[in-house]
């Protein structure tokens, strides 16, 4: 899968729409989304948003290091290897294959305060890129990701949709269980 295959506009109308979805998730009762369900996830459904909210923190700080040319991990070259492709491809993650990095793990309790807060500043952020949209296509640097290898902009944004909807998937699980 290259680039060219991945619709940035695409990827972000459709965080768009899963933050609505997470705007409905929250809307819910508070013990509905503080229980876990071990038979589902070691995580709650709020720990599961908080994780989204940061890992897309990390996503924008990419996408503007991409839109400068320039930062701490800014490459100019690299592909991810085929497995990482074939994610971003199907735009699926696999079940349990892999842990979150600790920057990106969720308290143990999650302060709803700052969760609405983090994910307001999700929102906001995309918000801007969107408006940027025709530069992060046009630059060729990448930012490695710690798992999937050098991703460009449009492949940063197929991976915080996909992986956005794959907590997602979890969370109704949670919730409807």
């Amino acid at each position: 899968m290259t680039t060219q295959q991945i619709s940035i506009d695409t990827e972000f109308a459709a965080l768009r729409e899963l933050y609505v979805e997470i705007d409905a998730l929250l809307a819910r009762p508070a013990d509905e989304v503080r229980v876990v369900r071990a038979d589902v996830s070691g995580w709650n459904a709020e720990q599961h948003l908080a994780h989204v909210s940061l890992a897309n923190e990390l996503v924008v700080r990419n996408l503007r290091s991409l839109l400068k040319g320039a930062g701490p991990f800014v490459v100019e070259v690299g592909e991810p290897p085929q497995a990482a492709l074939d994610v971003l491809a199907s735009g699926k993650f696999p079940r349990g294959a892999a842990q979150a990095p600790r920057i990106v793990r969720p308290p143990d309790e999650v302060v709803r305060e700052y969760l609405v807060e983090w994910l307001a500043d999700n929102r906001r952020d995309f918000g801007a890129l969107a408006a940027q949209a025709r530069e992060l296509e046009a630059t060729t640097k990448k930012v490695p990701h710690q798992i999937l290898g050098p991703l460009t902009a449009a492949q940063w944004m197929r991976f915080a949709a996909a992986h956005t909807r794959h907590h997602l998937e979890i969370v109704r699980e949670i919730v409807s269980a």
